[in-house]
């Protein structure tokens, strides 16, 4: 009998390791999520790759969910995504590897955290399970090299070139003719939205008006390598005669392979030989009266002698009344067009242009450049303070759509719709805009923009 006990005991004792391993293995299938950043220190404007490893045993049922990994003053774009799989401890895993490009704005301290991923895998086929994973804190640091620090603003790139263009619409230039000139920044290994924005300064005799600066990223497939163009422009409308000259730019970059300060200079573009029109006007005109009165007045009188004083009188009565009312005409008109080139519904106009035609880029710009016009008894507002005083949530999450597809993951942005988006604008435009001839209006509050308040920076975020 004790045999009997003793053999059981021996059996139940060696059954039991068994269980314990098996429970043990069972705990360890767990899906397995490695995160990385390298380098670990960037220079401010350049790339730092993050790297999630998301591996799952067996296999997975569906791509994991990710996050869009946005980080403040930072560019965030998605790169390669590579399927992998390997064995650990005997278990067969399957997975897929992340890669995510990184461009810091600012200098400082970075970091990725309180981030989730969501992974179904067939723990035992043909069940399924479903996780959520809390990703590890990653961080790296940002900077600016003290050789550099003399820039204003600060922009780093394997390559950089700058050219102009200059087109004048007539030469020589007279009253009311127009030069554009055109500014093309194109380089490699930074964002087109970090390239410098180029400030166009007035010109006595000459009126400004500056464009949108159009934003353009490209990425090699191959390579990743990434070459972006920021292209900006201004037309410049002749007032007066002048012989002024639109003044020379010099653009400083921080060149990463050499690692030193480089510069792009563009010549002055000189505007000599401008005259007013009214110069050229009579005398050309009289010479060509003239030759009508010369070659072929004279016969017609002897001809015609009663049409012809009929002639005479209704050309004198023209002569008379014709300059003043013309000159007035085209007064008021080129003053109303230079009004509305100013006013609210021209800058609503271009913004509802953009929209419709689905850019994203140019849609924001656009609302940017509409904003100060909404209430020009109060100072510029943001779009944040926009978004405040509007207190539409619909247009809270197309405009924050829009901002994640430029400022976030570009490889998985946010859908924005451009039919919602302007619906929900023009009900803020009826609901904001003073009323004409009303002395109490629903225009933006003031408080809304106290002293103080960060500026809107050339890429569209807020300076922080």
């Amino acid at each position: 009998m004790r045999v009997w006990i003793g053999f059981i005991a021996l059996l139940l004792g060696g059954a039991l390791p068994s269980q314990a391993v098996y429970a043990q293995q069972s705990v360890a299938l767990e899906p397995i999520v490695q995160v990385t950043i390298a380098p670990p220190r960037v220079v401010v404007g350049q790339k730092t790759t993050l790297s999630v490893l998301v591996l799952a045993p067996n296999y997975m049922t569906s791509p994991p969910e990710l996050p869009d990994f946005q980080v403040r003053n930072a560019v965030t774009r998605q790169l390669q995504s590579v399927n992998t799989s390997e064995q650990r401890d005997g278990v067969p895993y399957a997975g897929v590897r992340f890669e995510y490009a990184i461009s810091p704005q600012e200098p400082g301290s970075y970091a990725v955290a309180n981030q989730i991923v969501r992974i179904k895998y067939a723990a035992e086929p043909p069940a399924t399970r479903e996780v959520a994973v809390a990703l590890p804190r990653v961080s790296f640091e940002a900077f600016i090299p003290d050789a550099a620090s003399a820039l204003r603003p600060f922009v780093s790139a394997n390559s950089l070139t700058a050219e102009q263009d200059v087109r004048r619409s007539s030469d020589p230039l007279k009253a009311g003719d127009a030069v554009t000139r055109t500014i093309t920044i194109r380089a490699e290994g930074t964002p087109a939205m970090l390239l410098p924005p180029q400030q166009f300064p007035s010109v006595d005799g000459l009126k400004l008006y500056p464009a949108q600066p159009k934003l353009e990223d490209k990425v090699d497939g191959r390579s990743d390598v990434m070459t972006s163009t920021r292209v900006d422009s201004a037309t410049y409308m002749v007032e007066r005669a002048s012989d002024n000259s639109l003044p020379s730019i010099d653009i400083g970059w921080w060149n990463v392979g050499s690692g030193k300060v480089d510069q792009v200079h563009l010549e002055a573009v000189p505007l000599k030989g401008t005259v007013t029109s009214a110069v050229a006007g009579p005398a050309s005109s009289n010479q060509s009266a003239r030759r009508w009165t010369w070659d072929s007045v004279v016969d017609f009188i002897f001809d015609h002698w009663l049409t012809a004083l009929l002639l005479v009188a209704v050309t004198a009565g023209f002569a008379w009344f014709a300059p003043r009312v013309t000159r007035r005409v085209a007064g008021n008109l080129h003053r109303r067009h230079q009004a509305y080139l100013q006013s609210e519904a021209f800058a609503f106009s271009r913004l509802r242009r953009a929209i419709r035609h689905r850019d994203s880029k140019a849609s924001y710009f656009a609302l940017l450049e509409w904003l100060p016009h909404l209430n020009a008894t109060q100072p510029p507002i943001s779009a944040g303070a926009f978004k405040a005083a509007a207190r539409d949530p619909e247009l809270d999450l197309q405009l924050d759509a829009i901002e994640s597809e430029l400022f976030g993951n570009r490889g998985n942005p946010a859908h924005w719709s451009p039919r919602r988006l302007l619906h929900q604008l023009v009900a803020a435009r009826r609901k904001l805009r003073p009323r004409a001839g009303s002395r109490a209006t629903t225009g933006l509050p003031p408080h809304l923009n106290p002293v103080g308040t960060p500026k809107v920076t050339a890429y569209g975020k807020p300076a922080r």
